[in-house]
C-alpha cells in the first residue's frame, strides 16, 4: 500500500528502530543515554533482514512492508506443506490454509512491519519437520528452523521446548539431533549478537522486556482474539479428547496445547493480537483437516452450521477491521501536512504513534509503551522528561485521546507515565485537531 503510516503502533516502534539502526549504527541503544527514549525487545535477525532490502534501495517503510509480506508467505508454506504431509489433498488441504484468513492475528498483520509472522512460520516448520524427519538430517533441520524462529522473536523458545519435549517423548531418535543444532545454532547466534553488540541487546531482550501483568488484561485480549475463534477452539477440544489415545502423540496437538497454555501470556499489559496468534494458525493445522477432510461428512448438523458461521463470520470480521484501518489511515493522511505542522520544529517530536512522527519526516522522542512499562517497574524515571515538558522544551506532543480526561482517570493514556500524562493536560493550549487527534502545545 502507498500510505506513509501503518495502523499498528508496534510497526511504527519496529521501522523507528531500523531507520534508527540506518543512520547512527545503534540497534540497541544504552538506557538512559539521551534522547530518544526507546528499547528495543526483540532479537536482531529479522531487523537484518529489513536492513538488507533496505540496502538493495528499498525504502525503510517499504522494506519492512515487503519483509513482513515475504513472512506471510513463509507462514502459508510451512502450514502448507505440514498439512500436504500429514494427508491433507484438495479441499482438506485448502481449507486448512483458508482458515488462516479467518485469523485477525494472521492478517492483520500483513502488509505492516512486524516480526511475529516470521517466527511462526519458523516455529512451524520446524514442528513439520520434526514431524516428518527420517533421519538426523531431517531432525538437525527442525532443530534449526525452531532456533532461527528464536532468533526472531525470542519468546519462541516456548514452543521450541514444547517441540522437543514431544521429541524425547515420542520420537527419541530424532531427539538428540534436533536438541543439538537447537542448542549450537542457538549458542552461536548468541555469540555473534554478543560480540557485535555486547550485552546490550540481553538487557533489552531480557530484563527490559519482562511487563507488569494484570488479569484485565488477559480478560480483554482473551475476548479480542480467543472468543472470535472460540467454535473452532471448541472443536479442537473436542476432536482431541474424541482422539485422544492417537492425539496423545500427534505435534500438531502439542503444538496446539502449548499455544494455548502460551497464550496466557496476554496477561502481560500492553499485549494484543500477536500473543494469539500461534494459537490461531494451530487450530486451524489441527482442524482443518478435521473439517474439511473426508471425515467432515461425520460431522453433526449443529457442528456443521457452527463452523460454517464462524468462519464466515471471522473472514467478515476481519475484512471490516482492515477496511476500517485503511479508512482511518485514509483519514490521517489527508490531514498529514496540518499533523505534523503542529509539531513545531526540532529534530525530535513527541507522538503516541511513532508512525506518525517517521510519516513527517522526524524522529520520535520517546516510545511511550515500553518506556511506561519500564516506568512502572523503576527502571527509568519518567520524572525529568515531564518536567522538560512543563518547561516547554517540547513544541507540541500529538496524541490519540485527550490528556485532561486521561489525567482525571479517563481512559487512554495507559501507555504514558502518569507524570507525563499531568504534563501533557497542564499544557497551556490542549485543543483536538482533525482526524480525531488531540494536541497538547506549549
Amino acid at each position: 500500500m502507498g500510505l506513509p503510516l501503518d495502523p499498528d503502533y508496534t510497526a511504527g516502534e519496529l521501522l523507528d528502530h531500523l531507520a534508527s539502526w540506518r543512520e547512527t549504527g545503534v540497534l540497541y541503544p544504552e538506557l538512559g543515554s539521551g534522547p530518544p527514549h526507546r528499547v528495543l525487545n526483540y532479537p536482531p535477525l529479522v531487523f537484518l533482514a529489513a536492513r538488507g532490502l533496505a540496502g538493495l534501495g528499498l525504502p525503510e517503510l517499504a522494506a519492512g512492508r515487503a519483509l513482513d509480506a515475504l513472512g506471510l508467505l513463509a507462514l502459508v508454506a510451512a502450514v502448507s506443506w505440514w498439512a500436504r504431509a500429514r494427508g491433507a489433498r484438495g479441499a482438506a488441504l485448502a481449507g486448512t490454509v483458508g482458515l488462516l484468513g479467518a485469523s485477525f492475528p494472521v492478517v492483520y498483520a500483513a502488509g505492516q512491519f512486524h516480526i511475529e509472522l516470521w517466527a511462526t512460520a519458523g516455529t512451524v516448520a520446524g514442528f513439520a519437520l520434526l514431524d516428518r524427519a527420517a533421519g538426523w538430517r531431517g531432525a538437525a533441520l527442525g532443530g534449526a528452523a525452531l532456533a532461527l524462529a528464536c532468533f526472531a522473536k525470542h519468546t519462541e523458545v516456548v514452543p521450541a521446548g514444547v517441540a522437543l519435549a514431544w521429541a524425547w517423548t515420542h520420537r527419541r531418535a530424532a531427539a538428540p539431533a534436533a536438541t543439538a543444532a537447537l542448542a549450537s545454532l542457538g549458542l552461536v547466534g548468541s555469540a555473534a549478537i554478543t560480540v557485535a553488540w555486547g550485552v546490550e541487546p540481553w538487557r533489552h531482550m531480557l530484563a527490559y522486556t519482562v511487563g507488569t501483568y494484570s488479569l484485565a488484561s488477559l480478560g480483554f485480549q482473551a475476548l479480542s482474539h480467543a472468543a472470535p475463534w472460540v467454535v473452532l477452539l471448541a472443536f479442537a477440544a473436542r476432536t482431541a479428547w474424541a482422539e485422544r489415545r492417537s492425539a496423545a502423540v500427534d505435534p500438531a496437538l502439542w503444538l496446539w496445547a502449548g499455544s494455548l497454555v502460551w497464550s496466557l501470556s496476554a496477561a502481560r499489559d500492553g499485549s494484543g493480537y500477536p500473543y494469539f496468534l500461534g494459537l490461531h494458525v494451530a487450530t486451524a493445522i489441527w482442524a482443518g483437516p478435521r473439517i474439511f477432510g473426508a471425515g467432515s461428512r461425520r460431522l453433526s448438523r449443529v457442528w456443521g452450521w457452527l463452523l460454517a458461521l464462524q468462519i464466515a463470520g471471522g473472514d467478515a470480521g476481519v475484512g471490516a477491521a482492515l477496511t476500517l484501518n485503511v479508512a482511518e489511515m485514509r483519514a490521517v493522511e489527508r490531514q498529514l501536512p496540518e499533523l505534523c505542522a503542529t509539531l513545531g520544529d526540532g529534530p525530535f517530536v513527541l507522538v503516541e504513534d511513532v508512525g506518525l512522527a517517521w510519516a513527517c519526516g522526524r524522529t520520535a522522542l520517546l516510545h511511550p509503551f515500553v518506556m511506561t512499562s519500564l516506568a512502572a517497574r523503576g527502571l527509568w524515571d519518567p520524572e525529568p522528561f515531564a518536567a522538560a515538558l512543563r518547561r516547554g522544551d517540547v513544541a507540541a506532543a500529538l496524541l490519540p485521546f485527550d490528556p485532561r480526561a486521561a489525567a482525571q482517570g479517563g481512559r487512554g493514556g495507559e501507555r504514558w507515565p502518569p507524570s507525563v500524562i499531568a504534563a501533557l493536560a497542564d499544557a497551556p493550549v490542549v485543543e483536538r485537531v482533525p482526524p480525531g487527534l488531540w494536541v497538547s502545545r506549549w
